[in-house]
Parts: structure tokens; sequence; C-alpha cells
């Protein structure tokens, strides 16, 4: 089932009352053996994400999960992110197939500057993100596995690496392995250079997804932004993701309720949730939950972000560091889905 990414959809499959819940549909094809297997893809958020896992109809999952986050799941959750998920299925014996690794797991196809500079010499960044989730149930201290990842091809160069990566794993595992935890010792120090370890255990606790915000801001995605753009230089990559909120913002009526609003919008909600924030708004009510000694800092992020990645704020903010520039950009035109 494709998309399973809002409360609604969970009632119309499985609480519908007198209307009878999709899922029987689903059997009755399953019945007929017109489907074998059942699973679904999903940017829901952990919470979510987990009821659906729980009710047992389900045999695996696509989900987002990759060395840099979890995509709109991102600082989410317990551990702040998918990886609540990741463990479950494990325990639940279920498939992890892990979508967009290259893409919305760090547009690694045009890496800034500085990611390349800590993933090199040992990978470029897209053989890193592809190392990173084969090795997973190794690296994971519940030994997790990401048993299958995809890679959006839009012409047959963008599979060039992604195959040389494969081939290294089969042939030299323990070179690979040993490989991938230089690169992610470097970018462990990376963030605890520039952001400090404290900061990085407890970033995302008390954080506020969009059901969490008076106005629908999805804090707690907007912060591992900051993370991105303050370790890696990932600019690019978060005023893609921050132009959805951009987007979201635009279209809200502040006039309507939370729910009025989500409904309005319609599935894309679902895809990309969460607005972006008002510049110099009062946020303090959506971080209450937020510890003491971070509630400064959040605000600080939430804001550092507005200034480099909203269409307004590139226009006053300065130069961006080089490092936070793009190494190189490996699309040689512009995909379909990707022309305007």
């Amino acid at each position: 089932l494709h998309g399973l990414n809002l409360d609604v959809q969970y009632d119309l499959l499985f609480n519908n009352g007198a209307n009878g819940n999709l899922i029987d549909v689903v059997h009755e094809y399953m019945a007929m053996g017109k489907i074998r297997h059942l699973g679904f893809s999903t940017h829901a958020r952990p919470e979510l994400i987990r009821r659906f896992v729980e009710t047992g109809e389900f045999e695996y999952v696509n989900l987002h999960y990759h060395w840099c986050g979890s995509y709109t799941a991102s600082g989410d959750g317990k551990y702040g992110g998918n990886l609540e998920i990741l463990r479950l299925l494990k325990e639940r014996d279920m498939g992890a197939f892990i979508i967009s690794a290259f893409d919305k797991g760090g547009m690694l196809y045009a890496p800034s500057k500085k990611l390349r500079s800590l993933t090199l010499p040992d990978f470029e960044p897209i053989a890193f993100g592809c190392h990173f989730l084969w090795d997973h149930k190794r690296i994971d201290k519940e030994g997790a596995p990401c048993h299958t990842i995809s890679c959006g091809a839009a012409r047959p160069s963008d599979l060039d690496q992604a195959a040389i990566a494969a081939y290294m794993h089969s042939v030299k595992p323990k070179e690979m392995a040993e490989r991938v935890d230089a690169v992610t010792k470097r970018l462990h120090s990376a963030q605890e250079r520039a952001l400090g370890a404290d900061w990085m255990e407890s970033w995302h606790e008390g954080l506020p997804n969009f059901l969490g915000s008076d106005t629908a801001v999805h804090h707690c995605n907007i912060v591992w932004l900051y993370n991105l753009i303050q370790s890696f230089g990932m600019l690019e990559y978060s005023k893609a993701r921050y132009s959805s909120n951009e987007n979201n913002r635009k279209k809200w009526n502040s006039t309507l309720s939370n729910a009025e609003n989500v409904k309005n919008l319609g599935p894309s909600w679902g895809w990309t949730p969460g607005n972006s924030i008002e510049p110099g708004a009062d946020y303090s009510q959506d971080f209450i939950n937020v510890p003491e000694k971070n509630k400064a800092r959040v605000a600080e992020a939430v804001e550092f972000v507005h200034k480099w990645c909203s269409k307004d704020g590139q226009s006053a903010a300065p130069a961006p560091p080089s490092e936070w520039e793009s190494s190189y950009d490996m699309r040689p035109w512009a995909a379909f889905p990707e022309r305007g």
C-alpha cells in the first residue's frame, strides 16, 4: 500500500466503522491469490508507522532511514527518527526496504564539499550511503538490518556508483566494513566539533512535530536541518526540504484549525508535512517539553534554518562558506519529474 502517511488512512484501513475497513478488501484479494505479500511505504511520523506495523497485517515496510536521518521523520520519536521502526521490524521479522537512499538520503549525487571531504578517501558519498545501510545490522547495537535499498535512477549512469559499491561489498566485505567505520567516525567527530557531544545526544528531546505545534511547524525536522548544515555543510539539501515547509505555509489559512488546514491540503501534506516558521515569532509554547538547557539553542536553530533556507532569507543571507557549496553534481540534465 503506497503512502500510508496520515491518521485518516489508518482509520480507513482499520477503523472505518459501518463503511467497512479497507483492509478487508485487501484480504479478499489475498484470498483469491491476487496479492501474495503485503507491505506499505510511508513518510509518516514514527508513532504512526509503529501503529501500522503493530496491526500485524504487513510483511515489510518501505522506509526512509539513512546515514544522515529519516527525512520527514527526522527529529521525531524515541531516537529522533526511524531507528525505532527499523528495530521494530527486526523484532517482528519484517522486511526493511530503504527508499531514496541517494536523494532523500542526502542528495548524495550533489554532495557538499564538506561532506565529500569527510567520506573521502574511503568512499564517494553515494558509495558510503550504500555501505552504511548494507552494514547496518553490524553497526546497530541491536542488530537491525536494512534488507534492500532503492535508488531512483533517472539515467543509466546513476547506477554506476551503486553497482560498484555492491560489487565491492560482495568481494571485500571486511575492507568495506573497515572503511564504513572510518567514515562514520569522521562524521561523528565533525558533528561533535560543530555542535557538541551533549547537543548531539539530546537535541531531539521534547521537540514537537507538526502535531505538537499550535501553527503546525515541524520543529523537530527543522532542527535536524540545522544539524546537517552545521556539521556537514548540507545547505542545498536543507533548502530542498525546507521549501516544502514554505509551500505548506503559503497555503495555510490562519482562520482555520490545524485539522481543517491539513484536510484542505490533501495527500500532499502526508508526503512532506509541516510548516516553515514565521521569523521572529514566539514559539516558546511549542518548546515547553524541550529540556531547559536546549531551549535557547532550539529557538536559534529554527531561525538559522529559515535565514539560510527560506526564499526570503536567502536573498538577505551572506554568501555561504565554500565548504557548504556542492562539490559536484552528477545530474547532466534535469530528470523529468524535476522539470518546471
